[in-house]
């Protein structure tokens, strides 16, 4: 017994249930797809807006030129911040001040900062007269304690100046320098030499 004559449908019945079903599937098809292109085209219509952003959490922000000041600023303290608004100062040259001075543990004269990479003669002489340098603040190498690799890591110190400024202080009466007059002038440490480092010794 086939299951048309169970429950009383008919071969007309069937085929209609069967049309039925093929359009809703049809219908169900074209809908998706018109939601898709509907989704494809308000995001394109956002992208071409010209105050769109692709971060929807945030607007596009206008465009804000930095301030600068006419204060002092000292170079021993300042941050990034502070730094850029000094006039020619701008992210890059902060973030290198700030750096090279972390290096030498603090400028002793302004005129270091020609020293920084790429600082230009034009820029200092635009900034030369509204910063000031804090000695105070300038970190010291403690030569009679330090090895010869913690000595050549200060800019100024290549490894035959340390391992020369270490070897002498070996020579001296009680293995220590007591003063800048201690140091061994010879073919590595110069008297020029000495006195470009003289400000970042303590002889302690």
């Amino acid at each position: 017994m086939r299951w048309n004559t169970i429950f009383f449908v008919t071969q007309s019945e069937k085929r209609g249930t069967l049309l039925l079903l093929l359009l809703v599937f049809i219908l169900l098809i074209v809908r998706v797809v018109l939601a898709q292109e509907t989704s494809e085209n308000a995001h394109f219509t956002e992208k071409n807006n010209p105050f769109y952003s692709d971060s929807l959490a945030s607007p596009v922000r206008p465009f804000v030129k930095q301030v600068k000041t006419d204060q002092m600023v000292e170079l021993n303290t300042a941050d990034t911040t502070l730094l850029k608004q000094l006039r020619g100062i701008g992210s890059g040259y902060a973030k290198m001040i700030v750096n090279y001075r972390s290096k030498l543990g603090g400028f002793y004269s302004k005129e270091q900062l020609l020293e920084v990479y790429h600082f230009s003669q034009t820029t200092y002489n635009k900034i030369e007269a509204q910063v000031w340098v804090d000695t105070t603040q300038v970190q010291k190498l403690y030569i009679n304690q330090l090895s010869i690799d913690a000595l050549k890591r200060h800019p100024y110190i290549r490894y035959f100046q340390a391992k020369s400024l270490f070897d002498n202080r070996l020579k001296q009466p009680n293995q220590r320098y007591n003063g800048i007059k201690d140091l061994v002038i010879d073919r590595d440490v110069t008297s020029d030499f000495i006195q470009r480092i003289a400000p970042y010794l303590s002889f302690q």
